[in-house]
Order: C-alpha cells, then structure tokens, then sequence
C-alpha cells in the first residue's frame, strides 16, 4: 500500500517559451482530480515526451544537447528510447499521474528499479513467470533493434554532444563507484531512475503521490530507496524522509551546490547507521 505523504510545494527548472521554442504546449491544467496508475509496457513515449519538455532548459540538458532546439525530435527520442529500456526489465516500476478524463495524457511520471538479491527482489522475476521473462527479453531485443536502425536512419542523435555524452557517463560512473559499488548496506534497494512532474502541474503534490507507490513498497521489503536528487528536487525528497548523503563531486557541478546523492530509510529500519 502507498505510504500516506504530507503534501507541499515542489519546483522544477522552468520551460522555455516563446513563439519559436520547439518545446510542444500542453493543454492547460484543469481541476479534475489527480489519479495514479501503472504504466503498461509500451508507454516509454510518455515518459520521453514529459522528461524532454520538463528538462529542456536544465544546465545538464544544455551541456548534453546543446542542439536540442534544431533537432527536438532526436532530443525527445533519446528520453523515449531510454524510458523504453528501462521498462522491459522485470525489476522496474513506472507510474503514471493523470487528469481523471485523460489516463492516456499523463502529466508526470516516475520509473524505479529494484537493485540485489534479496528474497523480495528475486520475486519481482519470479512473478513474471519464465515464459514473461523470455518475452521481455524478446521485446527488449527487438526494441534495441529498432532504436538502433532509427538512429542510423537519421545519423544519430544530432541534438548532443558526443564528448559531453562521454564525459558525463565518467561523472555518474564515479558516483557510483563513491556511493553505491561495493556497499552491502546499501545493495538491497530501490532506486530511482527518473521521477518527473510537468511544471505547470508542480506544487499540488504530485510528486510525492508518485513516490509514495515505491516507499510504501520499500517500507514493507525493509530496504532503503537511493536516488541522485537535482536542486529542484532535492526539498520534496527531504520531505518524505531522504537525507542527503554527499553532494556531487568533481565536475558534476550542474546543480550548484545542492543536490546530490540521498538515501531514505525503510520505517522501522532496524539495519546500522548507513555510513556516508
């Protein structure tokens, strides 16, 4: 069962507007209730499309797609192919927030996966069953196939920086060698990939909705949730129990000095101090 969250503001970096932004407009926010569901496997397309649109003015997303505005498209997709991955893992959960008229317009997002090997992980794949897996595995091939030849249809990813790209992936590498490889404490967990509101629906307590479907799972496996909070996030993870275990380091500077890597504890959590 979700763990019930006291609900309070969150901000996230703004959109670009303008008349010439590629950025796509949203229809604007009604009163209609809120409502929560899991996504089905081939949804990635919802998750790209609110994760390139929320991000599109981030200093990350500057330093990685300087060339986003030419090539949207090709921006966007990356969000898709990659939300797309995830979701052919047995192991990763992703939730919807939705308008009550419109289930098939989500308005945010969230995508965890489980990380160990401890009786509740290994029955995450048990309960899809072989026959599931294999499917799956299929799927994902298949997908890899597709994003594959689309990219060498189009010529790739025009919207990036092939250095910033590699570059980065030897930032979040490091961060996981300093904070997770390694950790026994902290092996046994559920960790976000990506967990994001439109702006316009920011401060209503969506994001904590959203969290609130792994914490209430973390609570009953008894095992702690990490996450790599960016400064906009960072209050709202404070305010459902996270603490901050160590800023990031070396040149991983896109969120000045906030953000970082945090850690939430399970209710009840029995486990020693987890040691930064």
């Amino acid at each position: 069962m979700p763990v019930p969250i006291k609900e309070t503001p969150q901000t996230m970096p703004p959109v670009a507007r303008g008349a010439t932004s590629p950025v796509p407009q949203i229809p604007a926010p009604s009163q209609e209730p809120i409502l929560i569901r899991r996504a089905r496997l081939f949804e990635g397309h919802h998750v790209g499309r609110i994760a390139a649109r929320t991000y599109y003015d981030a200093e990350l997303t500057k330093f990685l797609s300087p060339r986003r505005e030419k090539y949207y498209s090709d921006y966007e997709f990356g969000f898709q192919s990659r939300a797309q991955t995830r979701m052919f893992s047995p192991r990763n959960i992703t939730y919807f927030a939705y308008e009550k008229s419109r289930p098939e317009a989500p308005i945010g997002y969230m995508q965890f996966v489980r990380l160990g090997d401890d009786e509740a992980a290994k029955k995450m794949e048990m309960d899809v069953g072989v026959t599931g897996r294999g499917c799956l595995w299929v799927a994902s091939w298949l997908w890899w196939v597709w994003v594959k030849m689309n990219l060498w249809w189009t010529g790739g990813d025009r919207s990036e920086d092939p250095e910033a790209v590699k570059k980065f992936i030897g930032m979040v590498e490091e961060e996981e060698r300093l904070h997770w490889e390694g950790r026994e404490d902290r092996a046994n967990r559920w960790h976000a990939q990506s967990v994001v509101v439109y702006e316009e629906y920011q401060g209503r307590g969506i994001g904590k909705r959203l969290m609130a479907e792994v914490l209430g799972r973390a609570d009953s496996e008894g095992v702690i949730t990490g996450i790599e909070a960016s400064a906009a996030g960072e209050l709202m993870y404070r305010s459902v129990g996270f603490e901050l275990v160590a800023r990031f380091s070396g040149e991983n500077t896109f969120e000045g000095d906030s953000g970082g890597v945090m850690i939430r504890k399970p209710k009840g959590w029995k486990g020693e101090t987890l040691n930064k």
